[in-house]
């Protein structure tokens, strides 16, 4: 029986992940809570569900380490083998491809980024905002490049064949790569759920803000909110990592009937209270119109006798709002996403793009697992023959798969296919390749046997 130190060794580990993802979470909770305020109209209690959502996503991200631990200290030793072998190459690949595609978007964007105030922090600080979109960029092949490696290992090492005499089959002991895969299609549903998006947004508009000079009229925001019948003219925002900072040289046009405005405000400033929800105008002059004359849009106001002021307004926009109008769909996260689809307000092309990257989302959650499915057998050899024919296949499928990503929910968004197919398709297909390949691979056949087997037909057996 195991004495308490051999425990507390043992459980080490968890304890450790245990508590540091109590303090990423007290961290990041509160942090992401303020930041809805910053973005979302409306109270709390008036948030869509799936902006509820985020803050705990962020809790399940954070523990998930600490249940992945939990899960290998409940583990046997051979499981534990292929677990610490897998999550080693897992790692490799995923640091590896990080740190290539951080170097070389930096060469691409060192010119912008020296304009920084700070270079040296202000880039640190990019591109770790910049990990969400990253990982969800690329979590699906480190986890096909780094099963490959693994089993690869493994296999060319005859551990596999030793493992299949133990009496456990293909499908067992791989089961601690495919928990590791699902793992990682939980955190990629994270990252895909709002961060991702946010992180391709928040790039786009600093490098905007960047190439443009601070002073430059072409830096000035136009936001139209319909609903309220209210236009805002913004000549200096804030930049969108600054949700602090005030709106400068800032005009509100407030309609009561289309062409024919009730009031305008010019403040040199505006600030906004995520707790009250209102904003603040300072040095504001405010010009009313009676609605029995009201100013017509080609009319100039006159501010005779206005002194400046402070004015309240409890306005609906946030400043999220006005800042990161909708652009590109891959900016929008998913709450977001779902939120347009149900106004319905946008037109039936556009909604059925928006419908479509929704389905895409999901899944592609589901590509993580299926290219570990896909992994698996192509990695695994019983024969004194190279893996390298497994391992090439494996990577031209997942190469396709990219095509395929693009090719289905084209169709679906031009109306050829319902979205959910033409999301789905890719994932049907592989899933089909999958079953294939590890039938091929329990029957201890090679890739050529199983494609020679593929063309054999009855007409053409004649034995």
């Amino acid at each position: 029986m195991a004495n308490p130190a051999q425990h507390l060794r043992q459980w080490f580990t968890f304890l450790v992940l245990l508590v540091l993802g109590g303090v990423a979470a007290w961290f990041l909770m509160p942090r992401e809570w303020s930041q809805m305020q910053w973005e979302i109209p409306g109270t709390p209690s008036e948030y869509p569900l799936a902006q509820l959502l985020r803050p705990w996503l962020i809790l399940l991200g954070c523990f998930l380490p600490a249940a992945g631990m939990f899960l290998y200290n409940c583990s046997d030793i051979m499981d534990r083998y292929v677990a610490r072998t897998w999550f080693t190459a897992f790692m490799m690949c995923t640091a590896i491809l990080t740190l290539i595609y951080i170097i070389g978007d930096f060469a691409d964007n060192v010119g912008d980024l020296m304009n920084l105030e700070s270079p040296l922090e202000g880039t640190f600080r990019f591109y770790l905002s910049q990990l969400p979109m990253i990982l969800n960029l690329i979590l699906p092949y480190t986890l096909l490049l780094g099963t490959l490696w693994a089993l690869t290992k493994l296999s060319s090492s005859s551990e596999i064949t030793g493992m299949l005499q133990s009496g456990r089959s293909l499908l067992r002991i791989n089961s601690p790569v495919i928990i590791g895969a699902v793992f990682a299609a939980v955190y990629f549903g994270i990252f895909g759920f709002h961060w991702a998006p946010n992180s391709t947004l928040y790039r786009k508009l600093m490098f905007s803000s960047l190439s443009q000079n601070k002073n430059d009229s072409s830096r000035s925001i136009i936001y139209k909110n319909d609903d309220e019948s209210r236009i805002w003219y913004i000549g200096d925002p804030p930049g969108i990592d600054s949700p602090g900072e005030p709106f400068r040289q800032v005009r509100v046009e407030q309609f009561g009937a289309p062409g024919k405005m009730e009031y305008e405000l010019f403040a040199d400033e505006a600030s906004w209270d995520p707790h009250s929800r209102t904003w603040t105008f300072l040095h504001a002059i405010e010009k009313a119109y009676p609605q029995q004359q009201p100013r017509e849009l080609n009319g100039v106001p006159l501010f005779s006798g206005d002194g400046y002021q402070t004015r309240k307004k409890p306005y609906s926009e946030t400043p999220w709002q006005l800042i990161s109008p909708n652009v590109r769909v891959d900016t929008q996260g998913t709450p977001a996403l779902q939120e347009i689809i149900k106004a319905g307000s946008t037109n039936a092309k556009q909604l059925r793009s928006l419908e479509t990257e929704w389905h895409v989302r999901i899944a592609r959650m589901f590509s993580c697992i299926i290219l570990t499915f896909i992994a698996i057998p192509s990695a695994i050899t019983f024969q004194r023959r190279s893996t390298m024919s497994g391992i090439g296949i494996a990577l031209f499928l997942a190469a396709a798969m990219l095509f395929l990503y693009e090719f289905f929910p084209t169709l679906a968004s031009a109306g050829y296919l319902p979205t959910w197919l033409g999301a789905w398709m890719p994932n049907i297909i592989y899933t089909v390749i999958a079953i294939r390949l590890f039938q091929t691979r329990l029957a201890h056949r090679g890739f050529l046997e199983m494609l020679k087997g593929l063309k054999k037909t009855p007409a053409h057996d004649h034995s």
